[in-house]
């Protein structure tokens, strides 16, 4: 498994083979055709998980959720620039969707109708 850290906003995103952006919108990354190889901005990091180790883990907390186990602890590791199944390009801006959304807190929203 291959996350995304976004060294802007310090989100870190699990990759698909679709196009995923962090939560600042300014790295994205996404697993091409091949299924083990990634394409992402640079300068994000490429987090890599051992899948194993992730599995483990996640059996032994279903098994025992209250109680802490050496197996919760898993491998992971920063992927470097000549890792072949990283590939880094030059990031790019977020096209902002939300400019026309209405904001979060409630404004520019049409009040709500009395029943």
């Amino acid at each position: 498994m291959k996350l995304m850290y976004c060294g802007h906003c310090g989100d870190v995103v699990r990759l698909f083979p679709e196009k995923r952006f962090c939560k600042c919108g300014k790295s994205w990354g996404q697993y091409l055709e091949d299924k083990a190889t990634t394409v992402q901005t640079y300068p994000g990091l490429s987090l890599g998980i051992s899948n194993p180790d992730f599995d483990l883990a996640v059996d032994a907390f279903v098994e025992h959720p209250n109680y802490f186990s050496p197996i919760l602890a898993i491998r992971c590791w920063v992927n470097p620039l000549s890792e072949p199944d990283v590939t880094f390009v030059a990031g790019e801006e977020r096209a902002k969707e939300d400019e026309a959304a209405p904001a979060e807190d409630g404004a520019g929203e049409e009040p709500a109708k009395e029943l």
